[in-house]
């Protein structure tokens, strides 16, 4: 695996011509996790992929579309479109020197315009495959971890639960809340279209994060990185065979 520590003669000495590029955010998690949780996750799943691949990890690209955040103090957002430029530019940069593939690990749910850029860039550039990894763990695989099959969106369960196996010093107490409160009701995830979050859930985790531990962390990361893996191969194994 090839890092940004290498130098220049050092990487182009190797054969490598995958790079995997970590795409994070920066927006508020609740008063429980840093407004760096969606970047952390996405760097540990992209050194976890690029180990694997024997690839060139790319520093993360921490900031991006959090719009849905924005009234919390802390979070810091691109436009949809000016992300999707600065992945065009990357992917650009990366055919330039010799590479033939990036796979984007994102970590953040509202990074929805990495998809339809992918798709254009890959018939684009017929030379070089761009492979989006999302943080999704099949259905039947994520009820053996989790408690919560759905609903659980934002700062609950499955993110606290990674937090705690791979960053747990970064994991601040979870507050009770006050005694007779009737517990959270969070309403249908589409309202993120119209509503900032802050406006629509208490504190701004939307999900579970009580019902969070380190060992579902460990198994729904082993789970990820499998099912990413699984996801790179079923891609490329599906280009060969036309």
């Amino acid at each position: 695996m090839l890092t940004h520590l290498h130098t220049r003669y050092e990487i182009a000495d190797t054969n490598v011509s995958t790079a995997v590029l970590p795409v994070g955010a920066i927006e508020q998690h609740g008063r429980h996790l840093p407004v760096g949780t969606d970047m952390m996750l996405a760097t540990a799943v992209a050194k976890e992929l690029a180990a694997h691949l024997d690839a060139y990890l790319l520093p993360p690209l921490a900031i991006t579309s959090s719009i849905e955040h924005s009234r919390a103090k802390g979070t810091v957002y691109l436009r949809a479109d000016t992300l999707a430029l600065v992945v065009r530019d990357i992917i650009q940069s990366l055919r330039h020197s010799g590479f033939t593939r990036l796979v984007l690990a994102n970590f953040h749910g509202g990074n929805w315009i990495l998809k339809p850029t992918i798709r254009q860039l890959n018939r684009d550039h017929a030379d070089f495959r761009s492979i989006l990894i999302q943080p999704e763990i099949s259905p039947a695989d994520y009820a053996t971890v989790f408690e919560h099959q759905s609903g659980d969106v934002h700062g609950g369960e499955y993110e606290t639960s990674l937090m705690l196996h791979l960053y747990p010093d970064s994991v601040r107490p979870l507050v009770a809340p006050p005694p007779g409160t009737e517990p959270e009701k969070f309403p249908p995830q589409f309202l993120l279209d119209y509503y900032d979050i802050t406006e629509i859930t208490r504190t701004g985790h939307w999900g579970w994060p009580e019902e969070a531990t380190a060992e579902k962390g460990r198994r729904a990361m082993a789970l990820l990185i499998k099912t990413a893996l699984r996801f790179i191969q079923q891609v490329e194994t599906a280009g060969a065979a036309s």
